[in-house]
C-alpha cells in the first residue's frame, strides 16, 4: 500500500504539466540532472483507508450511504438508552443499507420487543433484524 501511494504522488497534474517552460517527464528517473529542482509532492485526492479497516467493509457503499448509515446507528443507539424499558449498552447496533441489527443479550422478551420496535420508528430505517437474545440466569 505504502508502494502505491509513494508511486501517486510522482504523478503530475495536467496543469503542473503545462505550466512549465519545459515538458516534465513522469518517471523521476528521466529527470533532467540540470533542473536541480524537486517539483512539489501533489496532496491525494483521497485519504488512504484506515489502518486496520478490512478493505472490503464499505465496498459496494457510496459515502452518502456510510454516512447515512453512521447516523441511522447513532440515532437508534440514542432512543435505545433513552428509553427506560430498554439496556442500551446491552444492545449492539449496526447498519447497513438502512437495515438495522440489534444483537446482544437483554433481561427478557418485553426488551427485545421494545428494542425492536423503537430501532423501527427512527427516521431512515429500512427494516430490523432483531438478533437479541435473553441473558441466562
Amino acid at each position: 500500500m505504502a508502494v502505491l501511494f509513494a508511486a501517486g504522488c510522482e504523478r503530475r497534474t495536467p496543469t503542473e504539466e503545462s505550466s512549465s517552460a519545459t515538458p516534465t517527464p513522469t518517471a523521476p528517473s528521466e529527470a533532467p540532472a540540470a533542473a536541480g529542482v524537486t517539483p512539489p509532492t501533489p496532496v491525494p485526492e483521497t485519504a488512504p483507508a484506515a489502518p486496520g479497516a478490512p478493505a472490503d467493509a464499505n465496498a459496494g457503499k457510496s459515502a452518502g450511504q456510510i454516512v447515512d448509515d453512521t447516523v441511522i446507528t447513532t440515532k437508534v443507539k440514542s432512543a435505545l438508552l433513552a428509553d427506560s424499558d430498554v439496556k442500551g449498552l446491552d444492545v449492539v447496533v449496526d447498519t447497513s443499507k438502512g437495515v438495522v441489527s440489534l444483537s446482544g443479550a437483554v433481561n427478557n422478551q418485553t426488551q427485545i420487543d421494545r428494542a425492536a420496535k423503537i430501532a423501527g420508528e427512527v427516521e431512515g430505517v429500512n427494516s430490523v433484524l432483531n438478533n437479541l437474545t435473553i441473558k441466562k440466569q
